[in-house]
């Protein structure tokens, strides 16, 4: 806890007191969150510089209905081991626009946590930005550090809308070895613009039908992620994404891609547009700007890269970038 301690700048903490009782260690966690926005570090105002720290010891924390509402900046939420899975907090919230945790400071640093929203009762809708999660943040964010957490939720698209993250709105923070379910990482429409880095989520995650413009390191999403539908222009290294990622399903590839893979209708395909830079990345049928009913177009620079059938602005599309090394399956490359 020590490095963290130092990577924060913060020689002050407030330490949770816990029991063996998963309520009262909830209530103990709000109480510890209340005081410390009281608290003058160093006798000085709390700022960048001088930030704040509640330590959780290793234990379950259950809100109950309640919610750890992060409303002050320079106090920052730390499990006191590497294992995240030790410090788990979690709340019952069905209700509309609440979480677990819900954040609208913006400089707060997280490290080390589970948090997870059990409610199973919320009623069936489609996803919107105003569903409950168990992390539900205000959007764009931009000063917002995330490292070590698991978000959790029991979202099942054909039962309920219980998001693991807030789905809709602009993650704009750091994310450093998060995890999360299906509509994660900026979801349904929103959009991804910051750094992600070792980090997991699920199907239509790193946003869908949205703009996907961050940093993206050694990341997976499942299918529709990354911009699937929706436009792909960010960094992307050792990623991997499901069937129609990375601006694929008739969306748009105008970022760099290096060392990537997805499936089919992926990197633009699908009656979409590659314009980017690919190296050495793989897609499956239709990718990379394959033609299905549309137009299709693969004008970009593809180096070392592999698809499958009707991949590279093949069946009947438009492959008019530069290709060097490249493989594709039948009807790629329009031959």
């Amino acid at each position: 806890m020590a490095d963290v301690l130092n990577k924060l700048n913060s020689a002050n903490y407030v330490t949770v007191k816990v029991t063996d009782n998963a309520i009262v260690n909830g209530n103990n966690l709000l109480a510890a969150y209340a005081l410390a926005k009281t608290v003058t570090p160093n006798g000085a105002a709390l700022s960048t510089g001088n930030r704040l720290a509640v330590i959780l010891p290793p234990a379950r924390y259950d809100l109950g209905t309640q919610s750890l509402i992060l409303d002050t900046q320079y106090i920052d939420i730390i499990g006191s081991t590497s294992d995240r899975s030790k410090h788990y907090i979690t709340s019952n919230v069905g209700e509309i626009s609440r979480g677990t945790v819900e954040q609208t400071a913006n400089n707060v640093k997280l490290f080390n946590l589970t948090i997870e929203n059990s409610n199973t009762t919320y009623p069936v809708q489609e996803p919107n930005i105003d569903n409950p999660s168990a992390y539900f943040p205000d959007s764009n964010l931009n000063l917002t550090y995330i490292e070590n957490v698991l978000f959790s939720s029991n979202l099942d698209i054909d039962l309920i809308w219980i998001f693991s993250m807030r789905s809709g709105i602009e993650y704009s923070g750091t994310f450093i070895n998060c995890t999360a379910g299906g509509f994660s990482f900026g979801g349904y429409y929103g959009t991804a613009s910051g750094t992600f880095k070792d980090c997991i989520g699920g199907n239509y995650s790193f946003v869908t039908y949205g703009t996907v413009s961050g940093t993206f390191t050694n990341s997976s999403g499942g299918v529709y992620s990354f911009g699937g539908n929706g436009t792909a222009v960010g960094v992307f290294k050792d990623c991997t994404g499901g069937d129609g990622s990375f601006g694929g399903n008739a969306g748009s590839a105008s970022g760099t891609f290096t060392n990537c893979s997805s499936g089919g209708s992926s990197f633009g395909g699908y009656n979409g547009t590659a314009t980017g830079t690919f190296k050495d990345c793989t897609g499956g049928d239709y990718s990379f700007g394959g033609k299905g009913d549309g137009p299709g177009l693969a004008s970009g620079t593809f180096i070392n890269c592999i698809g499958k059938t009707n991949s590279f602005g093949g069946g009947g599309g438009k492959p008019n970038g530069t290709f060097t090394n490249c493989i594709g399956g039948n009807g790629s490359f329009n031959l």
